[in-house]
């Protein structure tokens, strides 16, 4: 998990060499909210990637931000994907991805693929729209519940 979540990152930032300091640069990173400790049981491993890739995010913000390069990241929440799917059956999902997950959010729903990640990370990519944006990640899971309540 930490070559492919962690690992890949930092090796992909390297081989842009030349490129970074040349800036006008944006790059976005692909966490999780469950970087922030919302993960289910048996998920700490990848949690704690997800949570590396946040810092590492903030840390190569400041790092490149000298050279004009913009780096943030997305964290979704669960999306609905064939990939959460693939080679499982409906009452299995359903065992990982209980029903009540979409109940934990503002939103009461899960992400759908297509744009509602995509959207994100878009708006972060775009010179225009985000171009003061840096060192954050934005957490797009349609605002979960559990993670906001844990100091009640």
């Amino acid at each position: 998990m930490m070559r492919t979540n962690v690992y890949s990152i930092v090796h992909l930032t390297r081989a842009l060499g030349e490129r970074v300091r040349k800036g006008d640069m944006s790059i976005v990173n692909v966490a999780s909210n469950a970087g922030l400790g919302t993960a289910l049981e048996g998920y700490t491993f990848y949690s704690v990637t997800k949570a590396a890739v946040m810092a590492l995010t903030r840390r190569m913000a400041f790092d490149l931000g000298k050279y004009g390069v913009r780096v943030n990241a997305v964290a979704p929440g669960t999306v609905d994907t064939e990939m959460m799917r693939r080679g499982r059956s409906e009452e299995q999902v359903n065992e990982v991805y209980p029903p009540s997950r979409a109940s934990r959010t503002i939103l009461s729903r899960v992400a759908q693929p297509g744009g509602e990640i995509a959207d994100a990370v878009l708006f972060l990519a775009s010179p225009p729209l985000s171009r003061f944006v840096t060192g954050q990640v934005l957490v797009v899971d349609g605002g979960r519940l559990d993670y906001l309540t844990h100091s009640l």
